[in-house]
């Protein structure tokens, strides 16, 4: 296996072999089709136990070579408490830059120079250099829904200058501003801005890749996971109730085959752009298969807080009290407090809120400091339903505090795929299956690091 003067890693979290092979049969994936049947191909495993096959999880381990007994990362955007170096970190040691483009979980940490954009769900703006700042902010603010659930113009002028520095084509501009049109005239059409997003974070990488002359990228592209777990009765209907329709899209709409489709033009503006030295590798970190378990009760139903702070205001949570509040993806969300008293406030506040005699919440410890909520309840919901906290008390509506986002079709598994443009790459894998772990050292070894 010869060494490579750069590595370009396309992480495009979650994709599924399957549908891939597909959608070529179908011709609709000119270049995975190609890669598929040029490039080297390994499956990757990761955990046993279904509770860490996630991916803020499985993609510390994969930049971090260790497994999560090591690492112990458990949730999203908790990776400032990491005590293992990532692989920008341990490149940058070697004095070799790297640019970081949506990578989830990530921090910058020991890291010196590069560019580092990570994913939209961090914490703090960890974004560098610092004229990148405001185009994060700006991007992270309408994918999390911050606190206050709203962009100022400041933050947009701001964001929209740093655009402008990156060069992003009119074209692209113009399909955000006609999908943000589209979407409010008919919501059903909002499911298409997780495409525009991926390609918002494909044409920043492309032009960090073509102003700087690094030897390890990153990147981090999301929108086919979300479409997997959210639609795929409607790439394939066989495998789940013909009763359970969605609400949110088009009869006809299949935003699956649409996310591919965005990922097989990513791959093929990178094939045209790498140079004859560059390792291009393409990982799933973990991949999905169709979720059918709860079909008899109308579906697994996911509910997301519309202000996840105006909850929290409503249960005695306020900001200025010193409570911070973290929308993360999905139905998650996190409360930062100080001290011991706050933390047994929260505690308190949240475990006996109820919905139907259900539990309304799922509360967990993790992470010093913070507190850790998923919404456990799935079920179907009427407009007459209320949360009503321990006592019985009626804290609020629950249609009139929630939305339901998803109706869950898609389920992690721990087997995930990497296709590598170097032909050896992998082979001594003779089964050609690779721990996650092994992609950090391989990765290093590929660059004579």
């Amino acid at each position: 296996m010869k060494k490579a003067n750069k590595i370009i890693q396309l992480e495009l979290n979650e994709i599924s072999k399957e549908v891939i092979q597909q959608l070529i049969a179908k011709g609709e994936l000119p270049n995975f089709a190609r890669i598929d049947k040029e490039w080297s191909y390994l499956s990757t495993s990761s955990e046993q136990e279904y509770d860490k096959l996630e991916p803020w999880i499985q993609w510390v381990t994969a930049h971090t070579g260790k497994s999560f007994s090591e690492h112990g990362i458990f949730r999203l955007s908790d990776a400032e408490n990491l005590e293992h170096p990532q692989i920008w970190e341990t490149l940058s040691a070697s004095n070799v830059e790297s640019g970081i483009i949506g990578s989830m979980n990530v921090t910058r940490g020991a890291t010196k120079g590069g560019v580092f954009f990570p994913d939209p769900w961090s914490k703090e703006n960890y974004a560098y250099p610092e004229e990148i700042k405001p185009l994060w902010d700006l991007i992270s603010k309408q994918v999390q829904g911050h606190a206050t659930g709203k962009t100022s113009v400041d933050d947009l002028i701001k964001g929209l200058k740093s655009l402008l520095k990156y060069k992003i084509p009119p074209s692209l501009y113009a399909q955000i501003a006609s999908q943000i049109v589209a979407q409010k005239i008919n919501p059903k059409k909002k499911w298409r801005l997780a495409g525009y997003f991926d390609k918002l974070l494909f044409e920043i990488f492309s032009t960090t890749q073509k102003s700087t002359d690094f030897r390890y990228y990153t990147l981090f592209l999301n929108a086919v996971a979300h479409y997997q777990h959210h639609y795929w009765r409607n790439f394939d209907r066989s495998p789940f109730s013909p009763d359970i329709n969605y609400d949110d899209i088009g009869k006809d709409d299949d935003p699956i085959t649409f996310g591919y489709k965005i990922y097989d033009e990513v791959i093929g503006q990178v094939l045209k752009q790498k140079s004859d030295d560059t390792l291009v590798l393409i990982v799933s970190g973990l991949t999905q298969v169709p979720y059918t378990e709860k079909e008899v009760q109308g579906g697994m139903n996911y509910y997301r807080l519309n202000d996840h702070q105006g909850f929290a205001n409503l249960l005695g949570l306020e900001r200025d009290a010193g409570f911070t509040v973290f929308p993360l993806m999905s139905r998650d969300w996190q409360i930062g407090y100080d001290g011991e008293d706050q933390r047994q406030l929260i505690l308190a506040r949240l475990s006996g809120l109820t919905v139907r005699k259900q539990p309304l919440f799922k509360v967990k410890e993790n992470t010093p400091g913070y507190i850790f909520i998923e919404t456990a309840y799935t079920r179907q919901t009427t407009a007459e339903d209320r949360i009503v906290d321990g006592a019985g008390k009626d804290i609020a509506g629950f249609n009139d505090v929630f939305t339901n986002i998803a109706i869950k079709s898609g389920h992690h598994s721990g087997t995930g795929h990497l296709w590598a443009s170097d032909p050896d790459f992998g082979k001594k894998f003779p089964d050609r299956e690779m721990p996650l772990t092994s992609l950090y050292d391989l990765t290093l070894s590929n660059l004579g690091v």
